[in-house]
């Protein structure tokens, strides 16, 4: 009896060691596995983290998680489900207005506007997308616009960037136009991710759509301070003038004083929009092809 009290002692130890090793096995496999880096990168807030000046996530709210775009006030904004939770829902009434705008921004010299966009054809007008608005001046310092073409695959996109220094120069506001033979194909009713940069230094303007640099020629790509065919010096650095406030969805006009009000083509953005981005910098091939993977995959 003694011997089988032993036999059944060591039984119940060797199974409860047993039981134990399955359960550290267990737990070893189904602890988290972590994620593969993308270019370098963990998550979307990694990439050019340095020059991110301002980042806008729409996930219930307008805030600007840098805090370089704040005091601001929401007009009929509601919000849909966005690429990473929830997205700003514009509509013809739609947008936002923040009242103060940090030196970060406005001292921009090379830029990078990144956001990801959900939206359909219009007519009637250009649709603006975002504006950092100019007190003393019709168009504003910086902005992109979306031109109305009715029913169509194709979308007419208007980017505007500033330079205002003193002695003036001949091209000192530029609208970089994708019109003609490079508008921009397949933008319509889908997800897709829009980066769009200028390098003060080379004075050079690139365009990415979902994560993918597109050929341009030179006439856009490359920026001159006035005509380049009679000696015109490259444009170089931004500088923005007269900011005052920051608006996304519409245009300065629609903020009132100290600007009149807006013509009938000035129209709200109506689409969707998401994880809106400003850099100080102008992003590289390898950074936004890395924020877009990063971002699509919700990180």
């Amino acid at each position: 009896m003694k011997k089988n009290k032993s036999i059944l002692l060591l039984s119940f130890v060797l199974a409860s060691t047993l039981l134990v090793s399955c359960e550290d096995s267990i737990d070893k496999v189904n602890s988290p596995i972590p994620y593969e880096q993308i270019g370098g990168y963990d998550n979307s807030d990694e990439v050019a983290a340095e020059h991110l000046v301002s980042k806008f996530s729409f996930d219930g709210n307008i805030a600007d998680s840098k805090n370089s775009i704040t005091d601001g006030t929401g007009t009929n904004v509601t919000y849909g489900t966005g690429i990473k939770g929830e997205a700003y829902q514009g509509s013809a009434s739609s947008f936002i207005s923040y009242n103060t705008v940090a030196n970060s921004v406005i001292n921009v010299k090379s830029i990078s506007i990144s956001m990801w966009i959900k939206t359909d054809p219009h007519t009637g007008g250009a649709q603006s997308l975002f504006m950092l608005p100019k007190k003393t001046d019709f168009w504003g310092n910086i902005f992109t616009l979306i031109e109305g073409t009715g029913p169509a695959t194709t979308m007419l996109l208007k980017n505007h960037i500033q330079k205002d220094v003193t002695p003036s120069i001949s091209w000192a506001g530029q609208f970089i136009e994708h019109g003609g033979t490079n508008v921009l194909a397949n933008m319509f009713g889908v997800w897709k991710h829009l980066v769009w940069t200028y390098n003060g230094t080379s004075s050079t303007y690139s365009i990415y759509i979902d994560g993918k640099k597109l050929e341009i020629p030179a006439s856009i790509a490359k920026r001159y301070a006035s005509d380049p065919t009679t000696g015109g010096a490259p444009y170089g650095e931004l500088a923005n003038s007269e900011v005052s406030k920051f608006i996304i969805g519409g245009f300065q006009q629609h903020l009132g004083a100290p600007w009149s009000d807006p013509d009938g083509w000035m129209l709200h953005y109506t689409g969707l929009m998401d994880e809106f981005r400003i850099y100080d910098a102008a992003l590289t091939d390898n950074e936004v092809s890395a924020l877009y993977k990063l971002e699509k995959d919700k990180r």
